[in-house]
């Protein structure tokens, strides 16, 4: 069809809203172009001259396919958005199917449109060598010290991970997208060929938008997102551009009014009587932004543009699919001695669980494999991808030799595979208060692990505390340090002993914004498989982060007990995790460059952390340790001389079981050994100390 405005210029951009999908989403490449041009406006000729030259190319249908190699940069800090290898290659499943007219829906297109579908003959692999020569799987994994939004102003993260935009095509993929200009949530946008020179060239995704499963399961755009944005990618522009002008410069799409139009893809939608002849709006093609689950096709003139851009000497994605360029990415295997490499689907797990390896070999093709494994239920192994298991903790090394007709080579990695007990060590009620030092430093089944860089990490803090003296911080300074992630790993917790008890996992925190518009973010995540993969099951931000009533404050510290407020999950059974043998916490707290936030009492079990009614500046009571051994003590710390207290021990009911002290405290530290007392010789129990002050009432363990 022809249009009847065929002017050969476009006019590059929409309003500033972009262009919005059916979930109210938008696809921001318009307003990252407009961004892009007010930096550089002698782009503007540029791209009329490719776009001129791309009227003239014609269809061809070649014997072979175009090969883009790919490589996805995952930026994260630890969270949801660091997405597994399996939803990556589902998306580049669901790409390569779209671009190839192999679409499980592609048989839905209108008879109006028959014969107007594309196989667009170009694949996209992930590489097998990086820029410096190694092997690689075509993920790049990057803890972001700038935390998982992408500025697109600024893009500041595209710096921690990009390649050479001439030989790889660049995937970001970011938790979430910021703009200025954007009035709507941004799901992704891309760089037009003609800019590639002057900005950081790719495809920047949110995670929850790559593929179908995973993090992306309940999205309903399938997997599309990133096929749109491969398209700008590949110097296609939106069907609806200009509207009912020649905006996309594609004869064989009907022009669309604006981005809303084809929205919910409706049947019989003709938004514009430009074209000739007067067809109706075509909601099935990839660059509308009708529902991803409608789309079916791109046409065959926009094959023949994209084909243009892959193929012109004047496009700067030329040497991409190139010969010479596919041999160095490692698509095209030479015939030369394999390098080996492999990666495994994690480096931690379980006893008894099983792990996934994967050849990562490149450069010659292995005909081939030995692996071996120490330590391993199937020590050795032929097999490319083999899947093992250990019976026994520990920390074992792996190696891997390839070989071929050409010749062999071998990689070892020593300390490889950290395998942890299926069954924890640590039992249900227990509480890390800090007063015993930093849990970081501690050697054995009780020790705090860093799992942020040393950057970014907690740190004990004297100075303030809900119960005791010290606490644990994200020692976050006002206006500094945007986006970092402070993040720490407890040991793992069998909480199968509480029976029909309700299981828990509560702390006390303390922060307070400096001011409306820096809000830090804590993230509880948990794990079932000894820290393998985590889950988010927490996420409180800015205010319902803050104490109640909140004063704001730059580098705050907490300096009574109202400043604290207690936070977590009261019930682990209402998310699938009660009687579980082994469950991994995770603590993370993003910084927004507002104020430190800090933890106290964190408890795993049957109780609420830190019972206390009475501030921790003016009387303490502290239990190790616990569970009891021969040399366990109860501690009571008072600042009010003369004070009576009486200390009981309850049972799970309330119910009084045993007397422990009674009477004046005379000194400001009093310590009562619990060898001297008659105590039940087993059981979960709870130490409650009274006074005229209040209560503090915490968990106790006899017999361990």
């Amino acid at each position: 069809m022809k249009r009847i405005n065929n002017s050969l210029l476009v006019l590059l951009f929409l309003i500033a809203s972009g262009c919005i999908n059916s979930l109210g989403a938008q696809c921001a490449t318009d307003n990252y172009s407009e961004q892009v041009l007010a930096k550089h406006p002698e782009i503007r000729l540029f791209e009329d001259k490719l776009n001129k030259q791309a009227q003239t190319n014609t269809l061809e249908n070649r014997a072979s396919i175009y090969t883009i190699p790919v490589v996805f940069h995952v930026i994260h800090t630890n969270g949801l958005e660091n997405i597994s290898r399996e939803q990556i290659l589902d998306q580049l499943r669901v790409l390569n199917n779209d671009f190839s007219l192999l679409n499980g829906n592609r048989n839905k297109l209108r008879s109006v449109f028959s014969g107007l579908a594309a196989d667009c003959q170009i694949n996209f692999s992930l590489a097998k060598i990086d820029p410096n020569g190694n092997c690689t799987d075509g993920i790049e994994r990057i803890y972001s010290p700038l935390g998982n939004e992408m500025d697109m102003t600024k893009e500041e993260v595209k710096n921690l991970s990009y390649w050479n935009y001439k030989k790889y095509l660049n995937i970001w993929v970011i938790g979430s997208i910021a703009s200025e200009t954007s009035g709507s949530s941004i799901l992704g946008y891309a760089v037009f060929p003609w800019m590639s020179g002057v900005t950081k060239d790719g495809i920047v995704l949110r995670s929850d938008r790559v593929g179908t499963i995973g993090t992306a399961a309940s999205k309903n755009d399938s997997g599309r997102v990133l096929t749109h944005e491969v398209g700008h990618w590949l110097g296609l522009y939106h069907t609806f551009q200009d509207g009912c002008d020649n905006g996309d410069l594609i004869d064989d799409t009907p022009p669309v009014e604006s981005t809303f139009t084809n929205s919910n893809c409706p049947s019989n939608g003709n938004s514009c009587s430009t074209d000739v002849p007067n067809l109706p709006d075509l909601w099935e093609d990839y660059m509308d932004y009708s529902n991803g689950s409608c789309q079916t096709l791109f046409t065959n003139n926009q094959k023949t543009r994209m084909h243009f851009f892959l193929t012109s000497s004047t496009s700067p994605r030329v040497s991409l699919s190139s010969a010479s360029n596919l041999v160095a990415t490692g698509i095209t295997v030479s015939s030369v001695t394999p390098s080996a490499e492999f990666s495994s689907n994690t480096q931690t797990i379980c006893t008894g669980q099983p792990i996934y390896f994967y050849d990562l070999s490149c450069k010659g093709k292995p005909t081939a494999w030995s692996w071996t494994f120490n330590g391993a239920s199937q020590p050795s192994s032929s097999l490319q991808n083999p899947v093992v298991s250990y019976q026994t903790a520990g920390i074992y090394p792996v190696s891997l030799t390839v070989e071929n007709g050409k010749g062999s080579n071998t990689v070892s990695k020593t300390n490889y595979i950290t395998v942890i007990n299926a069954l924890a060590d640590n039992k249900a009620n227990y509480e890390q208060g800090f007063e015993e030092g930093d849990p970081t430093s501690f050697i054995g089944n009780n020790k705090f692990i860093h799992s942020s860089p040393v950057s970014s990490r907690f740190e004990m803090a004297s100075n303030a505390s809900f119960t005791g003296s010290n606490s644990f911080k994200a020692p976050i300074i006002t206006d500094q340090g945007l986006g970092k992630c402070y993040s720490f790993t407890l040991p793992s917790f069998d909480i199968s002993n509480l029976g029909a008890s309700t299981p828990r996992f509560t702390f006390y925190v303390s922060y307070a914004q400096p001011n409306a518009d820096l809000a830090e973010e804590l993230r509880v995540f948990v794990s079932t498989d000894c820290g393998a993969t985590f889950k988010q099951i927490l996420s409180r931000l800015g205010a319902s982060l803050a104490y109640p009533n909140q004063v704001f404050v730059n580098n705050f510290v907490p300096t009574k007990s109202s400043q604290w407020r207690l936070m977590g999950i009261s019930s682990l059974s209402s998310i699938g995790l009660g009687l579980n043998s082994n469950l991994t916490f995770r603590i993370d707290v993003v910084s927004a460059g507002g104020n430190p936030v800090y933890l106290d009492n964190i408890n795993v079990g049957m109780f609420f952390a830190g019972l206390n009614s009475i501030g921790s500046q003016t009387m303490r009571m502290d239990i190790s340790p616990n569970p009891v051994e021969k040399n366990s003590k109860i501690s009571v710390m008072s600042m009010k001389p003369n004070e009576f207290v009486r200390i009981e021990l309850l049972d799970l009911q309330g119910r009084k079981v045993a007397n422990i002290f009674s009477g004046i405290l005379i000194n400001p530290t009093t310590t009562i050994f619990l060898s001297d007392l008659d105590l039940p010789a087993s059981g979960l129990y709870s130490v409650c100390m009274y006074s005229a002050s209040g209560h503090i009432q915490k968990p106790i363990i006899l017999g361990k």
